[in-house]
């Protein structure tokens, strides 16, 4: 009896251990899974932006040589921004215009002799006018606009106005005249150091009533409205 006794202490002895050893492990390995399966927080500070420092916008200086290039005063450098180039554009510029006697060179309108304030205006009329009627009429409606002289020559005009006149006849019977007209603007172009007097097309035009008697005040209405971009310059 006590043999059997004693092999069942140490049975109970056994389980005991056993289940002790049992319990221990599935608490270690419940631990390890947490750990394992909670996902770490990530941190909710932004990392901070570096803010890069703006360079200073560099800025030109007006020198003589932007003068004589340009034609720009100091004080007009600055006005028409000039000053807000960097060196390497103004320079850019300056070689773009500066006086080169292969290049070509149109200067618009050449020069005026009048006094200041006044449009010229080169007139030309040609055609079936033989006793210069018309023409007479065309130039004294264009010398009564405001502020316009008629001048003899085109290198003093800053405007010209070419007509020409046609005779409309009916059985061999005049009843009138039409008239094409062409204005221009007289200009001095230079090619390879070699000066020339060209003329810049305007407006181009007709006045077809031949049984009207306005042609002379229908051409001197046109011109006055062809001049008007010059008077709103204000460089004359």
């Amino acid at each position: 009896m006590r043999d059997l006794k004693d092999q069942k202490d140490r049975f109970s002895f056994a389980a005991g251990l056993a289940a002790t050893v049992l319990a221990a492990t599935l608490t270690l390995a419940h631990a390890a899974w947490a750990q394992t399966a909670t996902p770490a927080t990530p941190s909710t500070t932004p990392t901070p932006h570096k803010v890069k420092p703006t360079p200073k916008p560099t800025t030109t200086l007006w020198t003589p040589d932007v003068q004589q290039t340009l034609n720009v005063s100091a004080t007009d450098f600055v006005a028409v921004g000039l000053n807000k180039l960097t060196k390497a554009q103004l320079q850019a510029l300056e070689a773009a215009v500066r006086n080169d006697p292969n290049k070509h060179l149109l200067t618009c309108p050449a020069s005026g002799t009048l006094p200041a304030g006044r449009i010229h205006v080169f007139l030309t009329v040609a055609g079936d006018d033989s006793t210069g009627a018309i023409a007479g009429q065309i130039k004294q409606a264009i010398s009564s606009l405001s502020g316009v002289d008629l001048v003899d020559q085109p290198a003093q005009a800053d405007r010209t106005l070419h007509v020409v006149i046609q005779e409309q006849t009916t059985s061999k019977r005049t009843i009138g005249f039409t008239a094409s007209y062409l204005t221009g603007t007289p200009c001095i172009e230079t090619v390879a150091g070699k000066v020339k007097d060209i003329e810049l097309k305007g407006t181009l035009g007709t006045y077809t009533d031949a049984k009207g008697a306005g042609l002379a005040m229908d051409l001197a209405g046109m011109l006055d409205h062809d001049l008007q971009p010059l008077r709103q310059t204000g460089t004359h």
